[in-house]
């Protein structure tokens, strides 16, 4: 393949964006992070490769991070990201990029915010329908741009970009990725669990095995939220928070395709 797209996506919001960039890409194949993110060492043979991800706190998922702190890239001449988001951006995802890039002797050429509905109920409730929907024909007409910058190879990361001020935002990136793995603490199963096991399948990082018929956190979790998102029975909550909040997934994105990361 001369072009591969790593992505990493919990609800299916940066699976769509991934997907649906990689059939206007010549050549494309689609590589989840979450199958390979354990392993030691990862090469990349593809002369373009791209990085498809949800914002976390500012910034990267921890996943993500620890990603291409392994991946080899020697093989590789251009390099572009997509961040997907509920609007709360800033320039601090790409700057840490490039300065991972940096230290493999390479650069970010291209990134691109992307708006899709909110799955973080943690903090927020789920967008109305009609707002989703807005979103995702928005989506549709970045996705037709993105793909002629890229497969054109050119760069829109400016030095604008690079210099500005994100130290704020890169402190609380950091304080989530340190703390993250121990933050589903917080998961609580009411009586409506049926034994399902969907929390179990769409764990990106196997962290949840099933007790009893019951979900348990291995305390490795990504925050993704897949697991609270996709359960039928409305039976994970996080916190108190979660109560009063609806849930969300992609609409074209099936369990099963969330499932397949791993």
């Amino acid at each position: 393949m001369n072009n591969t797209i790593y992505f990493f996506s919990g609800t299916g919001n940066s699976l769509k964006i991934a997907r649906d960039l990689a059939e206007k890409l010549e050549n494309t194949e689609l590589m989840p992070i979450a199958k390979l993110w354990q392993k030691r060492s990862i090469e990349s043979i593809s002369e373009k490769i791209g990085f498809i991800f949800p914002l976390y706190y500012s910034g990267l998922p921890k996943i993500v991070h620890d990603f291409i702190d392994k991946l080899n890239i020697s093989r590789t001449n251009y390099v572009f990201t997509v961040v997907t988001s509920t609007g709360d951006i800033n320039e601090q995802s790409l700057q840490q990029w490039d300065k991972l890039l940096k230290k493999k002797s390479k650069k970010l050429n291209a990134g691109f915010y992307v708006n899709m509905p909110n799955n973080y109920i943690i903090g927020f409730n789920v967008h109305s329908k009609e707002r989703q929907k807005e979103f995702f024909e928005n989506a549709i007409k970045q996705i037709k741009n993105m793909s002629e910058i890229i497969n054109n190879q050119e760069d829109n990361i400016t030095q604008e970009i690079l210099e500005k001020d994100v130290s704020r935002s890169a402190k609380i990136n950091k304080n989530f990725r340190d703390s993250v793995n121990e933050s589903d603490k917080a998961f609580t199963v009411s009586e409506n669990c049926n034994s399902c096991g969907i929390c179990e399948n769409v764990c990106p990082v196997d962290n949840i095995i099933l007790i009893s018929g019951i979900p348990e956190w291995q305390h490795k979790c990504q925050q993704c939220l897949a697991c609270i998102n996709f359960c039928p029975e409305k039976a994970i909550q996080y916190g108190k928070q979660t109560q009063k909040t609806q849930r969300y997934h992609h609409p074209e994105i099936s369990i099963e395709e969330i499932a397949k990361q791993k």
